[in-house]
């Protein structure tokens, strides 16, 4: 009878599924489809963008030539259509291309810009892409547009954020394009954030969180040099009208440099903090979770987390690299020597910060949700592991690589680094592949 009652339970304890904490935020995926695109252009790494609407798939990207080219597709059709829009991207990294869907099927497309006149296209009919049309959005602060972002509300409207002017002067606006009219609308006319002629902001892309709110972290900065980036901060919106602070507080727009009431860490120009290299999420209490880099007291760069806490915000260093600081005293494009990409939190008590660092690697710094201290870092650890996508790099290049929102597609290149936005001495680098690689989670 013993050994028919621990027989029994051997079978109970074979059939359940034990579950480590991180295996609920981690996937492994598979590569079940590889798909070339296109060859493009590889002297310098410039942002490429996938949308995958309903009926088709899209993709964004410069050519050998540097042309912006939109390429289409059927789900179940392996072949491209091309067409070629008329603007070529030169040596700037900044000059990313973002796509977006209407209500009505009309694709937007924007980019190739740093500080030059907006340059925007929609499609003149729905789900076709072989001809389009180069238009203004409301005709006014369009002559030094910087950081395009298309983005939707709760209703499906389509937003378009962009900064008019330079570092340390520039303005953030917001336009609301209305399907009926096809005409876009300003938001905000005097714009979201307003750095009162000292400073700009450096916004991430709207969030939507599980309140129903849309949640802004950005910082403000002095001028073209990274290393004047200060205040990182914090606001909240449901409408794009209508902003409020950690507290519910109501805050004036535009938000003007001076504001107070909307800073979570009031770090100072000279101390690491870095535009590129922060991230907005949430815990598992539906908190707002702020991570980001900045310097410690001995001026290495490490990686901060930041939360509201009983009437204030808390701010603790998570990382503790030795004998690394990131030289950010510099201006353009600076890589991404030290990155955040995101952060997620398994629910059983933990916050996990993704990383990569020049020096010391990659992986997850396990983090206590309560107490904002680190726990573990688990070197070599990933969010995501996808068998069986390359990962050979060709000698001097870096592997870019841009995700679907769904995670289903990977889009994959290589490219020589960012040179700080300044032309190389010929020859150039050979093109390379653009390759959309289909994913399955296992």
């Amino acid at each position: 009878m013993k050994h028919l009652y621990l027989y029994i339970l051997l079978i109970i304890f074979s059939q359940c599924k034990i579950s480590h904490p991180l295996a609920d935020i981690t996937q492994h995926q598979k590569v079940t489809k590889v798909i070339k695109v296109a060859d493009v252009w590889s002297g310098h790494p410039v942002g490429f963008d996938i949308l995958d609407t309903e009926s088709h798939q899209y993709i964004a990207y410069y050519d050998t030539a540097r042309n912006m080219c939109i390429a289409q597709r059927k789900p179940d059709n392996d072949q491209w259509i091309k067409s070629v829009l008329p603007t070529r991207v030169g040596w700037d990294s900044h000059n990313s291309i973002v796509l977006a869907q209407d209500k009505k099927g009309f694709i937007h497309v924007s980019g190739n810009m740093h500080g030059v006149p907006l340059i925007y296209f929609r499609s003149k009919e729905p789900d076709d892409i072989d001809q389009f049309e180069k238009l203004s959005m409301v005709g006014t602060e369009e002559d030094r547009v910087t950081y395009p972002v298309f983005f939707k509300n709760l209703d499906d409207d389509l937003f378009f954020q962009y900064r008019d002017g330079g570092s340390g002067n520039g303005i953030t606006y917001i336009n609301r394009y209305n399907v009926d009219s096809k005409k876009w609308i300003r938001v905000l006319n005097e714009g979201l954030f307003d750095g009162e002629e000292e400073t700009n902001a450096y916004p991430n892309d709207p969030l939507k969180g599980p309140d129903g709110y849309f949640h802004y972290m950005w910082v403000w900065r002095l001028n073209p040099i990274a290393n004047t980036n200060h205040n990182l901060s914090y606001v909240r919106t449901k409408d794009f009208v209508h902003f409020e602070n950690i507290e519910g507080l109501p805050i004036d727009i535009p938000i003007q440099y001076r504001e107070r009431r909307v800073i979570a860490d009031p770090v100072g120009p000279w101390n690491g903090l870095m535009n590129s290299t922060k991230q907005l999420s949430f815990d598992s209490k539906n908190r707002v979770v702020l991570g980001y880099h900045k310097f410690d007291k001995e001026g290495r760069s490490q990686l901060f987390i930041c939360r509201y806490v009983d009437g204030e915000w808390i701010n603790r260093q998570v990382s503790d690299w030795p004998d690394y600081t990131w030289d950010i005293n510099k201006r353009g494009s600076l890589g991404h020597a030290i990155s955040l990409p995101e952060i997620r939190t398994d629910g059983h008590g933990a916050i996990y910060f993704s990383y990569s660092h020049e020096k010391h690697g990659s992986g997850l710094l396990k983090i206590d949700e309560e107490k904002l201290v680190l726990l573990e870092n688990m070197v070599g650890k990933k969010f995501s592991d996808v068998e069986g996508l390359p990962e050979t790099k060709i000698p001097g290049m870096q592997i870019n690589r841009k995700s679907a929102d769904d995670g289903r597609y990977l889009l994959q290149w290589q490219t020589l680094p960012s040179n700080f936005d300044r032309p190389r001495e010929p020859p150039y680098p050979k093109p390379t592949e653009l390759i959309l690689y289909e994913l399955d989670k296992q």
